[in-house]
């Protein structure tokens, strides 16, 4: 089972991973959004930056639930 048939089947039988992956991909959705605004202020380079760090931590708890189950897999 490849990477992305892990993910899919997580997608659809784990509601904490779904909830996970559904909000990383909210989160770059807003920040491509916002990074588009011009003139950039101090204000939206900061609201930019904490999008990123949340999106990066939902990212990884995306990455740990995978991991996760290719143990149980492999078992």
């Amino acid at each position: 089972m490849d990477r992305e048939q892990i993910i899919q089947e997580l997608y659809q039988k784990d509601s904490q991973f779904k909830e996970f992956k559904d909000k990383h991909e909210e989160l770059d959705k807003k920040i491509k959004k916002l990074e588009k605004h011009h003139p950039m202020t101090h204000d939206l380079e900061l609201e930019i930056e904490k999008l990123k760090k949340e999106k990066l931590y939902y990212k990884d708890l995306i990455e740990q639930k995978i991991q996760e189950y290719m143990k149980t897999k492999a078992v």
